[in-house]
């Protein structure tokens, strides 16, 4: 009878062990995952924005003003599964990570692609002429965005 109390108390105290640290390594999971999905959002932020650039610095190169670039890259950048580069992304997960997308930071790397990629074209470089592009594309696109609104109602 003592001996098997005490591989009762073994296995309890074994089964709490096994228990404890199982509920002690979740968190480390969590963050880990949490650090993947970042990083799969930063890939994935960086090809959308190289999809702007890709579309505004091909419309310029063949001879598209820059207001009627921008207004065609926002447009045809409307829809993400016009992005062949991000049809992999929608195909596994949908909109889902698309979504986690930070508008402000994808403003950023847009301005930051577009004139790293083609600036010289539309005579601008650097900090200052990421700052001037972001600026003039914020609003090209909230005209667009408002003109799309406008179009709905009608």
């Amino acid at each position: 009878m003592r001996i098997i109390k005490s591989l009762l108390n073994s296995f309890t105290l074994l089964l709490l062990l096994v228990c404890f640290i199982f509920v002690a390594s979740q968190p480390l999971k969590v963050q880990a995952s949490d650090k993947q999905d970042l990083e799969k959002i930063v890939i994935l932020q960086k090809k959308v924005a190289k999809g702007y650039s890709n579309k505004f610095c091909n419309s310029i190169g063949i001879g598209i003003s820059k207001e009627g670039a921008t207004r065609l890259t926002i447009n045809e950048n409307k829809e993400s599964k016009f992005n062949p580069s991000l049809w992999f992304e929608l195909a596994s997960s949908g909109n889902k990570n698309l979504k986690k997308i930070d508008t402000d930071q994808l403003t950023d790397q847009i301005a930051t692609t577009i004139v790293s990629d083609c600036g010289y074209a539309i005579g601008l470089t650097g900090q200052k002429g990421i700052e001037s592009f972001k600026e003039y594309f914020t609003t090209i696109k909230s005209e667009v965005e408002l003109q799309g609104k406008n179009n709905k109602d009608n």
